[in-house]
């Protein structure tokens, strides 16, 4: 049956919020058709195998990534970041940050339970979206969007990314001359949900003596850890001895 146009409207919407292309679009329909939607009213079938092959795709880019970020860290510290990396409850809490529930076909009965917020449901349709476009377009293009996906929750929850730890320098500094701890605030969140951009700003100094300066992230954690950096390049510009 071929896609409606409705859904043809829906899947081009999911694309642009994820910012990647299919060449062939039942693919994507696939992957977003939950195994409760009655087969004569969908176009492809359920994507309860593309999730098989998902977890298989997620794992080995989430893998590789650990790998050649971690050098010096053993299987065992290895295997329990990607354990998180890969989990239910992450790939939901993704499938939720890019409202993809909205564009899951499902039965009346599952939708009218919060299908489209299940954990189980997300968890479920992120895999399969990685499984859809690495079939459609390739190994390179969705390491590309996994990667791009999980980055801040890199930066966030591991730290891994391509900054020093910036506010932990920042606070050793201002300690070793009796100032006190680096003061921080989101001063503005801007974007959609799924792709927000936090500006933060620092404050350090001494009695009338102030120094401020602002960064910018995906995340507040990510935009603290700029702000950081961007002051202590301040201070050295002006020769404060911190």
């Amino acid at each position: 049956m071929p896609l409606t146009l409705t859904r043809v409207e829906q899947l081009k919407d999911f694309q642009e919020t994820f910012q990647i292309e299919f060449k062939n679009i039942e693919l994507l329909d696939q992957a977003l058709t939950h195994c409760s939607c009655p087969s004569a009213d969908i176009a492809a079938a359920d994507n309860e195998r593309l999730e098989f092959l998902g977890d298989a795709v997620l794992k080995l880019v989430v893998s590789e990534h650990l790998f050649q970020t971690f050098p010096d860290r053993d299987e065992g510290f290895l295997t329990k970041v990607r354990a998180v990396l890969v989990s239910d409850s992450m790939l939901a809490e993704i499938g939720g940050r890019y409202t993809l529930g909205k564009y899951l076909l499902m039965s009346r009965n599952e939708e009218g339970n919060g299908g489209a917020l299940r954990k189980s449901n997300l968890a479920d349709g992120m895999e399969a979206v990685f499984a859809a476009y690495y079939l459609d377009s390739g190994l390179e293009s969705v390491r590309e969007l996994i990667i791009r996906i999980y980055q801040p929750i890199f930066a966030e929850e591991f730290e891994i990314g391509d900054y020093q730890d910036y506010k932990s320098v920042l606070q050793e500094k201002v300690q070793a001359v009796g100032w006190k701890l680096p003061e921080y605030h989101v001063i503005q969140e801007a974007g959609p949900e799924h792709n927000k951009l936090f500006t933060s700003q620092v404050r350090v100094g001494k009695g009338i003596k102030k120094y401020r300066e602002a960064g910018q992230g995906r995340t507040k954690k990510e935009s603290e850890q700029r702000a950081a950096q961007k002051l202590l390049e301040l201070l050295e510009a002006e020769s404060v001895c911190i």
